[in-house]
């Protein structure tokens, strides 16, 4: 069976659409539903390295089959079970009743598994409380397995797209730095522009500024003073063929933050095999605090103190104090 053009209106357009719907691919297990004449759908998405982990997992129910068994379930199918599914092929009630026990209350099914690149895997599965299902509706099943295993691996490319930019955006964060993309006139792009995001929303000194960027070379920066606050502006650095909106620039702001003494103090601590009062001394030494000043908050004499930055230049390989200052805000304290 091939996929008619209907079907690629109502199924595979959902299909693709549905990996940024909330919940996920519901348009499309509600329209494989209704094609099928299922009383209820499953896809269910795996990491087939570690399937009992099953990191996600999405049901549309029907209140008639809500209680009973179903053969797509990966608790009642255990790994030994899933593992002698063969990739793409469908599988009819009576395989699933020879497979697992489980299955044996529904009255009509029929299973798919999908694999797609590396190792998610996912299987649809139909249900009916009555034998309704015919070879059509397997035949639907395999027509959309190509499809269903490019959506998995688009879906699995964004989800870790999706990780390292909120970490990358975690990172900044603690070290108080904002950024967004601009286009020629200074506005934040497309939906990754934050509804709070620091960029005025009309200034010709930033606008004028991105658009001599547009095309300049990677290596230039251009400060910018807008809306009360420092920017600082540098090229995208990627060929614009390659870049999804018309980016012009990446324009960035740093707030005054530094982390708390107590992490910051722990990992010199254990980078440098400080004592606790040592690491703390050191860590308020980097804030820029006179060093007396900083030995008294920890009750320490003038002259510990002294004794004290004396081992800590020497345990962390410095000259003094400007030098130690140097170390910490270039190492990972700053990231506590």
């Amino acid at each position: 069976m091939t996929i008619t053009p209907t079907d690629e209106s109502n199924l595979l357009l959902p299909l693709f659409e549905g990996i940024f719907e909330q919940p996920l691919w519901e348009t499309f297990l509600r329209r494989l539903a209704q094609r099928t004449g299922a009383q209820r759908v499953r896809l269910t998405v795996i990491n087939s390295a570690a399937p009992e982990q099953m990191p996600l997992r999405r049901r549309v129910l029907a209140d008639r089959l809500a209680q009973r068994d179903d053969p797509g379930e990966p608790d009642p199918i255990d790994a030994r079970v899933y593992a002698a599914l063969r990739p793409n092929r469908v599988y009819a009630i009576d395989e699933l009743r020879e497979l697992d026990p489980n299955a044996t209350e529904v009255g009509d099914a029929r299973l798919i598994r999908v694999a797609g690149r590396g190792d998610l895997n996912a299987w649809i599965v139909l249900l009916h409380e009555r034998e309704v299902f015919s070879a059509a509706d397997s035949a639907l099943l395999t027509a959309l397995a190509p499809a269903v295993a490019t959506a998995l691996s688009i879906f699995a490319k964004l989800g870790g797209m999706r990780l390292r930019l909120e970490a990358a955006e975690g990172t900044l964060a603690l070290l108080g730095v904002e950024q967004e993309i601009l286009d020629r006139s200074g506005k934040a792009l497309g939906e990754e522009a934050r509804a709070g995001n620091f960029i005025p929303s009309q200034s010709p000194t930033l606008a004028e500024a991105c658009l001599a960027l547009a095309d300049a070379e990677t290596g230039e920066r251009r400060l910018v003073y807008a809306d009360g606050r420092d920017l600082l502006l540098r090229p995208t650095g990627r060929s614009r063929a390659d870049l999804p909106h018309p980016a012009a620039a990446v324009a960035m702001s740093r707030a005054k933050r530094r982390e708390p003494a107590e992490s910051g103090a722990q990992v010199l601590a254990r980078r440098y095999g400080l004592s606790p009062r040592e690491a703390a001394l050191a860590e308020a030494i980097s804030r820029g605090v006179p060093l007396i000043e900083a030995g008294q908050a920890l009750r320490l004499t003038p002259e510990t103190t002294r004794n004290y930055s004396k081992r800590i230049y020497a345990k962390t390989a410095t000259s003094g104090q400007a030098d130690l200052v140097r170390l910490v805000l270039e190492g990972l304290a700053p990231l506590a």
